[in-house]
């Protein structure tokens, strides 16, 4: 019963996957150059889905794309993240002690220097 139940999970995530290929290259041909599609916000931070035009490059002609695009809600810039790669490795840099602590730390400065400055 139980091998059962994880065939039937894995074909149901399979199909899923499919589905979302297929609506990511439907944006792909209706979306305009960089335009966006908002995915999720948490916080202040926003990831959105936006595409790329077609450019010229030292190595050739990249074609239009799809990427990520991970901002803070009152910014315009953010990242773009183009593969699964790209963003575990920033999750996985953000995620790290030390960025945390300096993140910290800065959090305690910043309070410091409002403080001093009375604002």
């Amino acid at each position: 019963m139980h091998a059962e139940q994880e065939s039937s999970e894995s074909v149901s995530r399979g199909e899923q996957e499919k589905n979302l290929v297929k609506r990511l290259e439907e944006l792909l041909s209706t979306m305009k150059d960089w335009e966006r599609r908002p995915i999720v916000e948490v916080g202040s931070a926003v990831v959105e889905l936006v595409k790329l035009p077609k450019r010229q490059t030292k190595k050739g002609t990249e074609p239009e794309r799809l990427a990520l695009h991970l901002r803070l809600k009152d910014s315009f810039k953010g990242v773009f993240i183009e593969n699964f790669n790209e963003l575990d490795d920033i999750v996985r840099a953000l995620t790290t002690k030390s960025v945390q602590e300096v993140a910290k730390a800065l959090d305690e400065l910043s309070r410091k220097r409002v403080i001093e400055y009375g604002l």
